[in-house]
């Protein structure tokens, strides 16, 4: 699924007020850390997170890495912060705002 520049923009400004609850560390993405994001996905929809590498594009490949093991799409990055949507048909809280 792709999202438009409006919905991208949207869910930007809903992230604003959002904690980073899942951190790659060191070890990179590990099955722990997909693991978590895949509950924090399905719990919330649009999970911040950040990652502690200092080099740019080693941050940017695990992010790529992140979102395609955990099969979402991936909004945003700022930084060592990025943002990844990925719809709960089950439970909608944002994608449902998102998409009417």
């Amino acid at each position: 699924m792709e999202l438009t520049n409006k919905q991208k923009a949207k869910l930007k400004s809903m992230a604003q007020h959002l904690d980073a609850i899942v951190r790659i560390g060191d070890k990179g993405v590990t099955p722990t850390v997909i693991s978590s994001m895949n509950e924090a996905l399905k719990a919330r929809e649009l999970v911040k997170f950040s990652v502690a590498h200092s080099d740019r594009n080693v941050r940017k490949e695990l992010i790529i890495e992140l979102a395609e093991a955990s099969e979402a799409i991936l909004v945003n990055i700022i930084g060592k912060t990025a943002l990844l949507f990925k719809v709960n048909p089950e439970n909608p809280i944002i994608s449902e705002k998102l998409f009417k």
